[in-house]
């Protein structure tokens, strides 16, 4: 092998961790909403974030037939990038009894730029059910990107907001809805 054939094997395995290492990390994470009254943990990072919840239950009839959480992001790190959520899984416990449904919501926006919003909704229902259904469930919206801005020289891509709402609705029955984790999927990309 001559010398730039050593230099092509080199770059193509130091690349992905020059990338990996320029890419944007989590530099602050904050949480608000009437479903995470306690913060989730945290754990992962912007490849692979996922979110466990403490307390975030709703019931049906009752005060607390919607709750929300929503997890406020900043990032520092490498400059040149942008950043989208894609998907988002939320691992539940549902009880729904015949003539109830779950609506669940997932928002996302930049704080800098809140009127580009993007909003993904799902249902999962028991209204023509005979039975109650009484089970876990993983949750799934996928969303239409929202682009933040171009990560600056700090890496900042600004505050990245993502809001996931629960809501039960239904016809008197009971139901109930507990979000145990969240799992976020964000796509990248150079700009």
């Amino acid at each position: 092998m001559g010398p730039l054939t050593h230099l092509t094997v080199l770059l193509a395995a130091v690349y992905p961790a020059l990338v990996a290492a320029q890419q944007p990390r989590i530099a602050s994470i904050s949480y608000s909403g009437n479903g995470c009254p306690r913060d989730p943990k945290f754990s992962g990072d912007l490849n692979d974030p996922t979110l466990t919840f403490n307390n975030f239950a709703a019931s049906y009839p009752g005060t607390n037939q919607t709750l929300n959480c929503e997890a406020h992001i900043q990032t520092t790190g490498g400059s040149g990038w942008q950043l989208a959520l894609k998907d988002n899984y939320v691992k539940s416990h549902v009880v729904l009894s015949p003539g109830t449904c779950l609506d669940f919501y997932t928002t996302v926006f930049y704080s800098a730029s809140a009127a580009k919003t993007a909003t993904a909704k799902g249902r999962l229902s028991n209204k023509a059910g005979a039975s109650t259904i009484d089970q876990t469930v993983t949750l799934h919206n996928t969303v239409s990107p929202v682009w933040s801005p171009c990560s600056d020289s700090s890496g900042s891509i600004g505050i990245l907001n993502i809001n996931f709402r629960g809501a039960l609705t239904g016809d008197g029955s009971k139901a109930y809805f507990e979000a145990l984790s969240e799992n976020l999927d964000f796509e990248w990309k150079q700009c």
